[in-house]
């Protein structure tokens, strides 16, 4: 099965607080891959199998900056270099497991596993309000049962919740107006939504506190960043102060038919409430609950790479946008002539003009 998953891309291997003086195994992009903390804290992240036979090293022990395999107990270097074999005093020549780069912006550990010499001119998407202490935020990690692009695409077209979400969308909101605008450049995408005034739902007027009897305005903007992530916007303007929600989704491809998804979720206003994180982190766990059925009931039939059933919608202008750029990376990485990505849309997705860079913060 091909994948349709960029190398060359920083992709999230866990959250900071994952990390230990324990060894932690995950999949990644198809990758086998051990991650652990070394002696000064540093993550770190080797080829998830001994070089001796295979055993997982994952399932052996920290030592300080040195990870033990638990089958002969073969020591690794964080380079994964082997300096050690307990039956003997030489190791042989070359013996050693695949070393990747890794970069740790809390709360994210980021791995490249692409060639490694080309990390250093990459960075991850920024994220400045993770580290915001104006910003209050709580986490949430799972495996969805389908390909990455698909949930891009979902995420990229949130036409979908009136129908998917029917109890959390406004009171008589049975439809989002098309977008306002569509921004496209070589590696983002981002659309706006500005949406009619309407009563609180019921998970609005909770967490706020507002008059759930009065008609406000919202706005949405939703932001594929890369291929690893996805950044939602929801803001509910009261007039003397906007209340904004940001969902940061990393999403990095475990294999081409199942996906991480290491999410974030933020907000600009009561920063110490539990109450409020408890209304959020409910209506959070619903939403991934239903999200999660309907893009693996859809997976079950379209097949690993998401939908291509050649009909779209005029919803799916961002979407499209988004699969675009990805291609143009697959292209570029197999040495292949590039395709063009793609420019923008405003409310007609066939119009194109150039946008600036969507923002990110």
């Amino acid at each position: 099965m091909n994948a349709n998953y960029p190398a060359k891309c920083w992709y999230v291997a866990a959250t900071s607080d994952e990390l230990g003086d324990t060894s932690l195994g995950r999949r990644l992009l198809g990758h086998d891959v051990v991650l652990w903390r070394s002696g000064s804290g540093q993550p770190v992240a080797l080829a998830d199998r001994c070089a001796h036979r295979g055993f997982p090293l994952s399932h052996g022990r920290s030592d300080g900056d040195r990870l033990i395999c638990g089958y002969h107990g073969c020591t690794y270097e964080p380079d994964g270099r082997c300096v050690h074999i307990p039956t003997q005093h030489r190791v042989p020549p070359g013996m050693r497991v695949q070393a990747f780069p890794v970069l740790e912006e809390p709360p994210f550990v980021w791995i490249w596993l692409g060639p490694p010499t080309a990390a250093s001119a990459n960075r991850p998407p920024r994220t400045p309000w993770l580290s915001d202490n104006e910003w209050s935020t709580f986490a949430g990690n799972w495996i969805v049962q389908a390909n990455y692009l698909m949930l891009h695409e979902h995420y990229l077209d949130f036409s979908y919740a009136p129908v998917v979400h029917r109890s959390d969308v406004p009171p008589g909101m049975d439809r989002l107006p098309v977008f306002d605008e569509v921004e496209v450049t070589e590696t983002a995408v981002s659309y706006t939504r500005l949406l009619q005034e309407a009563p609180l739902a019921k998970w609005e007027a909770e967490a706020t506190g507002l008059d759930p009897a009065q008609p406000y305005v919202r706005r949405e903007r939703g932001t594929f960043a890369s291929p690893a992530m996805h950044i939602q916007r929801w803001e509910i303007d009261a007039g003397d102060q906007a209340y904004r929600h940001i969902r940061t989704h990393a999403i990095t491809p475990e294999t081409p038919t199942s996906t991480h998804v290491f999410m974030q979720a933020s907000r600009n206003y009561a920063p110490d409430s539990a109450a409020v994180t408890t209304v959020l982190r409910t209506l959070s766990d619903d939403l991934v609950r239903r999200d999660s059925e309907v893009l693996e009931m859809a997976a079950a039939r379209v097949g690993y790479d998401g939908w291509r059933s050649g009909v779209e919608f005029q919803a799916d202008a961002a979407a499209l946008r988004a699969r675009r750029i990805v291609a143009v990376m697959l292209a570029k990485e197999a040495g292949r002539s590039t395709l063009r990505p793609g420019l923008s849309a405003s409310k007609n997705p066939d119009s194109e003009r150039n946008p600036a860079l969507p923002r990110t913060n």
